[in-house]
């Protein structure tokens, strides 16, 4: 014998429609997040990458070809084409700058920088540097006299 049961309700019950939304929600909201932060990665990223680039090669340029000296924890000290002495230091722990040590003057190369730090390996000079929000950059410049 067979009973048949006339309870079986045809469609969602109200807590697998309160679910369904919530995971929408949920979803929506990520997606909004993950578009503003692709927004300012793109638009920062780009600057960066081309103000290092640009800095990059000016420096390289600039101390390339001049004969390296010696080097300190914060200076790189180069010889110029007449014999003077061009110094890259950092300037107050917030610049990056080039001066000469008889004419005087400097070239601010890079500001608002947290902290700064030289070395050299072989032919090749390294500059890390720290800005504000923490991010770390570095530039290589190929000594070759």
């Amino acid at each position: 014998m067979l009973i048949k049961l006339k309870n079986r309700h045809q469609g969602f019950v109200l807590y697998e429609a309160v679910v369904s939304l919530m995971i929408t929600v949920m979803t929506l909201g990520i997606l909004q997040q993950s578009l503003q932060i692709l927004h300012v990665v793109q638009n920062t990223s780009f600057r960066d990458q081309l103000r290092w680039h640009i800095t990059q090669e000016k420096l390289q340029d600039l101390l390339g070809p001049r004969k390296l000296k010696k080097v300190l924890n914060d200076k790189i000290y180069y010889f110029n084409d007449q014999n003077k002495t061009m110094v890259l230091e950092d300037y107050q722990f917030r610049m990056l700058r080039i001066t000469t040590a008889t004419d005087g003057g400097h070239l601010p190369v890079m500001t608002n920088i947290q902290n700064i730090n030289i070395e050299k390996i072989q032919n090749l000079v390294i500059i890390t540097t720290e800005n504000k929000a923490g991010q770390k950059s570095q530039m290589c410049i190929i000594n070759d006299p």
